[in-house]
């Protein structure tokens, strides 16, 4: 992004994105300034997940009670408004908490894991009636991922790669018939790919969510094949979108073409992406052993996610993403057999010291 904006012809709108990516520059520093034991690593993945409760509520009270609501007041957002992100929060607490469940089953009392069991239902029942794509794409595809990670720990097989085409292909199959909430947003989104081939009609794309993207990859493609080394700059995506837009009769907003990958391909082309991927596969393969399942998850999650939307465009996305991948690559100081000499270092600092020695309620 720095390197991008060398040359860029608008420095303000350049500027405007490197704000909405910072944390990209901030949050891995410091995260990896604080010696975290594994049991508080743990801990902050359970308060997201638990986080997501008023979420789930928010979404069954709208529902329930019919209100128009979708989009909140001033002072009560609706989940609904940023339905990607949400379903996306959702889907990840789902596995977050599961994955506690199988690591701490035996030591959960009946009260503890009921409590667990609600707010898993509490969770995933929103996730159905949000009707989120993405997320509900996400909990289809991820769960025999989860099973499967679980019960075969002896690497990957032909047997293994059958048997997660059979748990996708019978979870996905039940989950549609069983649930109108599952079934609607795929049936439009099929539904709005035909009348976008037809030739958009009134109501497409701008109230359509796959026809905006069909018209953002027709559009922008060029684009980026014309820009295809070091693309058009940090600063310059509403730059050159906006007049490619201008013949377009249905008011589209030309400043996110609703994939990360070509919108970083865009911006800064191959060479960012190939950055990009490259930063991206250091860190997954820097994850600590401890959580790699639930980070390969994540992983996962977040790529089905990137080519659907411009994920790291919007404040929620992108401290999502580093917040996690921060946490994952963080290696717990309980384990001094596999914490490196730089952890080591930086968990001395007097920053750090001083909050390990809060009180542990200060510390959640």
């Amino acid at each position: 992004m720095l390197f991008g904006m060398g040359y860029t012809a608008n420095w303000e709108e350049g500027l405007q994105i490197l704000n909405r990516y910072h944390y990209l520059f901030t949050l891995p520093p410091v995260v990896s300034t604080l010696s975290l034991s594994g049991r508080r690593i743990r801990t902050l993945f359970l308060a997201f997940a638990l986080a997501q409760v008023p979420v789930a509520l928010g979404v069954l009270y709208i529902v329930a009670t019919g209100q128009e609501l979708h989009h909140g007041t001033l002072h009560i957002p609706s989940p609904f408004h940023q339905r990607p992100r949400a379903s996306l929060f959702l889907c990840f607490s789902l596995f977050i908490l599961a994955e506690y469940l199988v690591a701490h089953y035996k030591s959960l009392n009946a009260e503890s894991r009921s409590a667990m069991g609600l707010v898993v239902l509490l969770n995933l029942t929103a996730l159905i009636l949000m009707q989120g794509r993405i997320g509900q794409l996400g909990l289809v595809v991820l769960t025999p991922l989860f099973l499967l990670m679980y019960v075969f720990r002896e690497g990957p097989g032909l047997k293994k790669l059958a048997l997660a085409v059979l748990l996708i292909v019978g979870l996905g199959g039940a989950l549609y018939t069983s649930f109108d909430g599952v079934r609607r947003p795929f049936n439009e989104a099929a539904i709005e790919v035909q009348e976008s081939r037809s030739g958009y009609p009134n109501s497409e794309p701008n109230y359509s969510s796959m026809g905006r993207r069909m018209a953002f990859y027709e559009i922008y493609w060029p684009l980026f094949i014309q820009n295809l080394g070091f693309g058009v700059g940090t600063g310059d995506l509403s730059y050159e979108g906006k007049p490619l837009f201008a013949q377009q009769p249905h008011g589209i907003t030309y400043d996110r073409p609703h994939n990360q990958f070509l919108e970083i391909g865009i911006l800064l082309g191959l060479f960012g992406v190939l950055v990009f991927a490259l930063a991206w596969w250091g860190s997954i393969r820097a994850f600590d052993p401890a959580f790699r399942q639930l980070g390969y998850l994540f992983v996962v999650l977040l790529f089905m996610s990137m080519w659907s939307d411009s994920t790291l465009a919007t404040q929620g996305g992108v401290s999502f993403f580093m917040m996690f991948m921060a946490l994952f690559v963080c290696h717990p100081a309980d384990d001094l057999s596999r914490t490196s000499r730089y952890f080591e270092r930086v968990g001395r600092t007097k920053v750090a010291q001083s909050l390990l020695e809060l009180p542990e309620t200060a510390q959640s």
